[in-house]
């Protein structure tokens, strides 16, 4: 099967296409779960916006490199529902979004200060690594811990000093989310591990296989939530608890559900994700910083 060509002069064609191969669900949860995270941490509405839009291009060239990067393999799997095998726009017109968008990052993200700056380029330069390159390797859980990893460095550092050197955010704030990162992996990958696996692509999920993901599934949300509920200072409160229990009842959806919702696994780790915020916010996690 090869890909089909999308007319050049069909432009709500190839728009729909774009919006589709943006990989539009994680772009939008991720944008608005920082930007969230971002409001919560004390800068507010006004310094959110550039946060919002700098995480927002990022992410629509992360998804744009994504299924132009995978064309072949997607045309080859018989993936219909991917716009560019369905002919809804070309694998090249998606390679020019990206770039577009990746080049509309840097500034957009340099607004944000330039720590701030280091941070989520950081991450977006991750998740390109894992499009080009780390996909197919044991390593493709890599580029999604440090991408998750750097969100606190992001919030933090863009964060007013209170003291003399840059804020950074708590230790266990990074390993949480690092953590969350290695469940949104596992939970993205699980439904197409089959095709994955006969197209050639053997990365850390499928290389582990379907059975063995759904067993994994639950523990990286878990741990992350555990994490952040011992290691503040202080006795873990209600919410605390009530967060352990709601990530919980998540990764339980997420295992029943995964097999006749292929997308639930990624939807309850999106959601534990949420859950974490929460936490973060009412813990005071969110705006508790180090500084050097």
């Amino acid at each position: 099967m090869t890909c089909s060509r999308a007319l050049p002069g069909d432009m709500p064609r190839q728009l729909a296409g774009l919006a589709r191969a943006c990989h539009p669900g994680p772009a939008v949860a991720v944008t608005v779960l920082v930007t969230a995270l971002v409001v919560l941490a004390g800068r507010g509405l006004p310094g959110a916006v550039p946060v919002a839009l700098a995480v927002l291009t990022g992410q629509l060239s992360v998804g744009w490199c994504n299924d132009a990067v995978d064309a072949a393999r997607d045309a080859a799997a018989g993936r219909i529902g991917k716009p560019v095998v369905a002919g809804l726009v070309t694998a090249g017109t998606v390679r020019a979004a990206a770039f577009t968008a990746l080049a509309a990052c840097v500034p957009l993200s340099l607004a944000c200060g330039p720590l701030p700056a280091a941070a989520h380029l950081l991450a977006v330069a991750a998740a390109w690594a894992y499009n080009l390159w780390l996909k197919g390797t044991a390593a493709s859980w890599a580029p999604y811990a440090i991408g998750f990893g750097a969100v606190p460095v992001f919030v933090a550092a863009g964060l007013p000093a209170q003291h003399e050197g840059p804020p950074l955010p708590a230790w266990w704030a990074v390993a949480a989310a690092a953590l969350l990162g290695c469940g949104a992996h596992l939970g993205n990958v699980l439904p197409d591990i089959e095709t994955d696996l006969a197209t050639g692509v053997r990365g850390w999920p499928q290389r582990l296989g379907a059975a063995r993901v759904r067993a994994l599934m639950p523990v990286p949300p878990l741990a992350a939530s555990l994490l952040l509920a011992v290691a503040p200072p202080g006795p873990p409160g209600p919410a605390e608890w009530l967060a352990l229990a709601g990530v919980a009842l998540c990764a339980v959806a997420g295992l029943s559900l995964g097999r006749r919702l292929p997308k639930a696994p990624f939807a309850a780790a999106v959601a534990a994700a949420g859950i974490d915020i929460l936490l973060l916010a009412a813990t005071g996690a969110g705006v508790v910083v180090s500084t050097t």
